[in-house]
């Protein structure tokens, strides 16, 4: 799947989903987030890796059941993957697009004010929409192509968890936020069993985002 078919079909799931759920409950905050991630694929033994950075967007909806508690499902598009030096100046990007879906628990520490810091914790679920790999290097012709052609062949589905927090400034019906939040993956990724690529991987992510509020909690 293009970048672009990626990209209008994680839009268009998220506005979907939120409009859809928002417009039958009474107390709920919708958020679209957008971030930076700093991402890298773990549990490749021998091999000189490195974080690379992506882009987060998508949005959430916060949904209150107490005064400091709320359940907030999310769906995000993420950039994840790693970097890869393998010698004479030479290195691997490795871009993984996700379709992420989490489920968080949450709590405001100050509830029902207008600067609301809060914690986050729960699982997610995620559907790889993309993968590309990009070799470049001093001396080494550039090139970019899907990670089939690489022989770096990896599973659609993970499954892992988010922990994270931020905080809210209410403005009345509308707000800004902000946070930080560490996702990894405890599913074994790696679909190939090859000499150069027999370990178990996950993928670990951390991101930093801001984002704007709509609705009231």
């Amino acid at each position: 799947m293009h970048r672009s078919s990626s990209t209008s079909f994680v839009t268009a799931v998220t506005f979907t989903l939120l409009c859809t759920l928002s417009a039958s409950l009474p107390a709920q905050q919708v958020g679209l987030l957008v971030g930076g991630t700093f991402s890298q694929l773990h549990g490749l033994n021998g091999v000189n890796s490195e974080n690379r950075t992506g882009t987060l967007f998508g949005g959430a909806l916060t949904l209150p059941f107490g005064r400091t508690w709320s359940v907030q499902p999310e769906v995000l598009f993420t950039n994840k993957g790693s970097k890869f030096n393998t010698g004479g100046g030479g290195q691997t990007n490795v871009r993984l697009d996700y379709l992420d879906i989490p489920v968080l628990l949450r709590y405001d520490v100050a509830g029902g004010t207008t600067l609301s810091p809060h914690l986050y914790a729960g699982p997610a679920v995620s559907y790889r929409v993309g993968c590309n790999v990009k070799v470049s290097g001093s001396g080494i012709p550039n090139t970019s192509s899907d990670c089939g052609r690489n022989n770096f062949d990896l599973k659609t589905f993970d499954w892992g968890a988010v922990v994270g927090g931020g905080v809210d400034l209410s403005l009345g019906g509308f707000g800004v936020t902000g946070g930080a939040r560490y996702g990894v993956g405890f599913a074994d990724i790696n679909n190939a069993n090859t000499p150069t690529l027999s370990q178990r991987i996950h993928n670990g992510t951390f991101a930093v985002y801001a984002g704007l509020l709509f609705g009231h909690r």
